[in-house]
């Protein structure tokens, strides 16, 4: 399997087998089309100091594993805050856009404020791990262990009445809560960074929030990731905090977390979907 999403051909970004998505044959996944997205932005935007306070990522069809082109445009640029838009498309049909609102550090406020507790998850380094996820390492924390937010399978549901399921051993709602390491490059040639990490891998919200216990029926249509900072380190942390559906709309939402603590939430809107393969 390739070590990159995408490979570089001048101007356009051509799809590996790596990138391939679930729901369809020929198209790509959420998280290469996101991830590519992010890349971009990083590559021609930020700078230190700025932070991705907002990364939004509207999914508006499966983009298919054809070379794609990102346009990316300024909308905003001003001392503290930018305003970007990034636009992915292929053979000239939009397929998905990106907008992130980037803010520049400054000095904290004399009055301290109230911030969210540390997630008390066990390290990563003494968890085992899920092979299953090939270049993908996860690292599920303990069933029952370390227990934040109340996740209750529904009583009824068969394998057989949906879609495969993605997660595995953390299929039960009361599971979903893990550590995460994607040991693979967005571009060739182009080492992962940390806001890469978060672009890449953002899209797994979806699945940990909107899949039944038996399998996921839902297909994201957007996820919008906020941060206070960039990660630290190689793990990012995805915590399951909340799922709302009816009538084949969801919504969801997770905690993000590093080792040192942290880092901000992930919202996830989803449509109801039966795979056609």
């Amino acid at each position: 399997m390739p070590d990159s999403f995408f490979e570089p051909d001048g101007d356009l970004f051509v799809p590996t087998r790596l990138g391939r998505g679930y729901w369809q044959p020929g198209t790509l996944s959420g998280a290469a089309m996101a991830s590519l997205l992010g890349f971009v932005i990083e590559r021609d935007v930020m700078e230190p100091g700025l932070i991705p306070v907002r990364f939004g990522v509207d999914m508006l069809r499966m983009a298919p594993a054809q070379p794609l082109s990102v346009d990316l445009r300024v909308l905003h640029d001003g001392g503290r805050l930018k305003l970007v838009e990034a636009s992915l498309s292929a053979d000239g049909k939009l397929c998905a856009r990106a907008t992130c609102q980037l803010a520049r550090q400054s000095r904290q406020p004399d009055n301290p404020v109230w911030q969210s507790p540390p997630w008390p998850a066990p390290s990563p380094e003494g968890l085992e791990p899920l092979r299953r996820f090939g270049n993908w390492e996860m690292r599920p924390v303990p069933v029952g262990d370390h227990p934040r937010f109340r996740r209750e399978s529904p009583e009824s549901g068969l394998s057989e009445q949906g879609n495969p399921s993605v997660l595995g051993a953390m299929g039960p709602p009361h599971a979903r809560q893990a550590w995460l390491r994607a040991g693979i490059e967005i571009v060739a040639g182009h080492a992962l960074t940390p806001f890469g990490h978060v672009a890449l891998t953002a899209d797994f919200s979806s699945p940990l929030a909107h899949s039944s216990e038996h399998g996921i029926d839902f297909v994201n249509t957007d996820f919008t990731v906020h941060l206070h900072r960039l990660p630290m380190g190689e793990w990012l942390g995805y915590e399951l905090t909340g799922h709302l559906s009816r009538e084949g709309v969801a919504v969801g939402q997770c905690a993000l977390h590093d080792p040192a603590g942290p880092l901000g939430t992930i919202s996830v809107s989803a449509i109801s979907l039966s795979r056609k393969n």
